[in-house]
Order: structure tokens, then sequence, then C-alpha cells
């Protein structure tokens, strides 16, 4: 009898699970095959759900993929590889007109081929840096990649990808609404 009952009881707990993970996997979201930009679809998920960890992991809701934002991360990246010599900068700083309320990283690589989900690593690899604070004018440098990633406010993020002639990647990320808001924490 005893037997028979914990038989019961992990076979239960076996579907429960397995009802949890379908759930779970209906509710991630998939990026299209026509991601927006350069960057492939595999890639484009690998990212998006990097970013969506990193998101749980403070408790904030997952980002969606917009096809409209990887379209625009991906003009930029290009512009910084066509007429800006490579040289990294945002698109305020050069005093282009930017999307209204939209967010942005920049990363650039040199000496090995690097991609939309590395971007992502290298801009959480700020949380070193972070402990849970107000954004201000001067830990917005250090940490604002990291930020930008878990900015609780933010629901969509696209990403573009571009080669500078000397070999470099720049990878640029746009969200939507932008975080780092100053003066607010990001969670």
């Amino acid at each position: 009898m005893q037997t028979n009952l914990k038989s019961e009881i992990m076979k239960t707990t076996i579907i429960t699970f397995c009802i949890f993970l379908l759930v779970l996997a209906s509710h991630a979201q998939k990026v299209p095959s026509n991601t927006g930009s350069k960057v492939n679809q595999y890639d484009a998920q690998q990212a998006l759900d990097f970013h969506n960890k990193a998101r749980k992991d403070v408790g904030v809701k997952p980002l969606q993929w917009s096809t409209d934002l990887a379209k625009y991360a991906q003009q930029w990246a290009e512009y910084l590889v066509n007429s800006n010599n490579c040289n990294i900068q945002h698109r305020s700083s050069l005093g282009k007109e930017t999307k209204d309320n939209t967010g942005e990283n920049i990363f650039w690589g040199n000496g090995k081929s690097y991609n939309a989900l590395l971007a992502s690593q290298s801009w959480y690899n700020e949380i070193e840096d972070y402990s849970y604070r107000t954004i201000t004018s001067i830990n917005f440098y250090t940490t604002g990649h990291y930020t930008q990633m878990v900015w609780k406010n933010t629901k969509k993020v696209g990403i573009g990808i571009a080669t500078c002639p000397d070999g470099s990647t720049i990878i640029v990320a746009n969200y939507s609404p932008a975080g780092n808001v100053i003066g607010r924490k990001p969670y």
C-alpha cells in the first residue's frame, strides 16, 4: 500500500513538472526567421534568451524581439562602419535623431568572431560593478549597459551587427522603452 502511494505521488509530480515545462516553453518568445537585421535567427534567439535570463534573475518580465528595433539597430551599426570610420558613438552623441524613448547598447570587438550573444554577455558583465542603487550620471557610465538590459519598464529589444574593414565587429542593441532614467532604480 505504501509503495503504491509513493508511486502515485511520483507519477503526479513528474506529470505536473512536464506540464510546467510545456507551459513555460509556450510562453518563451521566438525570434522570427526574418530578424529585421543581419543577426541570424539562432544568434538573435540566444541573445534574447540571455537577456531574459538576466531579467528573470532580478524579477522583471521578459523582453520581446522587435524586428523594427532590429532594423533600427542595423542601420546604426552600418552607419558606424560606413560613415563613422568604425568609431563607437551613440546616436544622440552625434546629434542624430533617435526613435522616441529608445535605449541603446553598443559593443565593439576585434580579434575573433563576435555575435549578439557575446555582446550581450559583455554588457551583462557590468553586473560586477553594480549594486542595486539609483541610476546617477556617475554610475551610469560603468553599469549602464547592464541596467538597460534589466530595466523593468523595457519591453522590446532588437539587435544589429556590422563588420568594419579591419575585421572588427560592431553590435548595436536598441531597447523600447529606454531605461537608465537618472534618479530611478532599474527594477
